[in-house]
């Protein structure tokens, strides 16, 4: 969600020139390493809860929530979990094709994509607009496109967050302000991170809480391949243009 963000914002910040960007070290220093530790990985499986504040023209704002429980491991394999209010939906990705399945509806789509999991993130988005849960933390560009898209990025201090020691971190632009908790211990692992958008005029705050980190866990390569249910039609994934 935020990938798109950063590279329009960093045009967008290049085109006007005239801002002073201020990075405090400490704040960037943390966020490096939590990238160095998530790009050190050989495997992850995590949980998250998202939010999104919406601009609703009868009420004026409603929430939208979902959970997902996400795999990953090598540079090649995903498997996503998705229910709530956009619907219960799963994503498997194999290295050569993704395949989603919709539970409420029982039918299927497959697409072909490209060799890792950052760039089929990357197509499918583009070409489906389809969003993956928070995945901005696993580019290995995190923190420099961050600095890109922000006026200044602050250390906000050590702060509790669902019982536990995180440092907050918190970047700010013309356009959004984003924070971040990551938890002070030896992994380093997000716990929650929110964006209120300043100018949007469909969503108007997006959070994701992080649970259930698993580290380097053993998962089978057999999951990763989708298995087609009983009586699922297939379907043709359009892409926006369309």
């Amino acid at each position: 969600m935020m990938k798109r963000l950063f590279i329009v914002m960093s045009l967008f910040t290049a085109s006007l020139g005239c801002y002073a960007q201020t990075y405090d070290p400490v704040a960037v220093s943390i966020l490096d390493r939590m990238s160095e530790i998530i790009g050190d990985l050989s495997s992850v499986k995590y949980s998250v809860s998202t939010s999104r504040d919406l601009v609703d023209f009868d009420f004026g704002q409603t929430t939208s929530y979902n959970t997902h429980e996400v795999y990953m491991t090598g540079p090649d394999k995903m498997l996503v979990n998705s229910n709530g209010d956009n619907g219960h939906k799963e994503y498997w990705y194999n290295g050569t094709k993704i395949c989603y399945y919709n539970f409420d509806e029982n039918n299927y789509a497959e697409m072909e994509t490209p060799p890792t999991i950052i760039e089929t993130i990357d197509t499918i988005n583009k070409l489906y607009g389809i969003d993956f849960p928070a995945a901005d933390f696993f580019y290995p560009t995190f923190t420099d496109d961050l600095m890109s898209m922000s006026d200044k990025i602050n250390f906000g201090g050590i702060k509790l967050q669902q019982g536990k020691d995180c440092f907050h971190i918190i970047a700010d632009s013309k356009e959004m302000t984003v924070q971040f908790w990551i938890s002070n211990d030896a992994t380093m692992m997000p716990k929650r991170m929110v964006i209120n958008y300043k100018n949007r005029k469909d969503v108007l705050r997006y959070e994701a809480l992080f649970n259930e980190w698993q580290l380097n866990p053993v998962l089978p390569l057999s999951m990763f391949d989708f298995l087609i249910p009983a009586g699922a039609s297939v379907v043709r994934m359009v892409p926006k243009s369309k």
